[in-house]
């Protein structure tokens, strides 16, 4: 330090000092609380991480979380979604059909595309009276023109086919 001048080693000094007060400062205004960081419902986080194994590595395992959603609460809505949507891909219309119908019967408003999924499904076990009813139900739900075409389409195949 022997090279340091008078006025250096004050700015020095002043630099430690305001260093330290910085550190030392709170970090949210006075009167104000820290912001909090939005937390996921756990079932939510749970339910994630379930779709995530099933649609990766491990889908067994993931299948096995969401009924042990479902154990622990039964309607939980967003589960059966799921579980139904896992029964279509696996071929297990009667247990779609059954956790689609209990989405409607939870939450039918933010789940429109149960009804699709139920008319489809019907349509599949060869149950076209049905799978026309709910896919007619699902067009007034829907204002997508290609989704309303599409399921026109389909409408009119399952209706020559009575």
């Amino acid at each position: 330090m022997k090279g340091l001048k008078k006025p250096q080693l004050l700015a020095l000094l002043g630099a430690l000092v305001v260093i330290v007060l910085l550190v030392m400062a709170p970090r949210t205004p006075s009167g104000k609380k820290a912001a909090e960081v939005p937390t996921m419902d756990p079932s939510k986080a749970k339910t994630a991480e379930a779709v995530a194994l099933v649609n990766g590595q491990d889908p067994m395992r993931g299948i096995m979380m969401l009924r042990e959603i479902l154990q622990e609460d039964s309607n939980n809505v967003e589960a059966h979604w799921n579980l139904g949507l896992f029964s279509v891909q696996s071929g297990q219309y009667d247990k779609a059909l059954y956790r689609f119908q209990k989405v409607l019967a939870l939450d039918s408003v933010n789940y429109p595309d149960a009804w699709f999924y139920l008319g489809r499904t019907y349509a599949t076990l060869d149950s076209n009276a049905q799978a026309i009813a709910y896919l007619k139900k699902y067009k007034t739900l829907t204002q997508d023109t290609a989704i309303l075409n599409g399921v026109d389409r389909f409408l009119l195949e399952l209706e020559n086919v009575k």
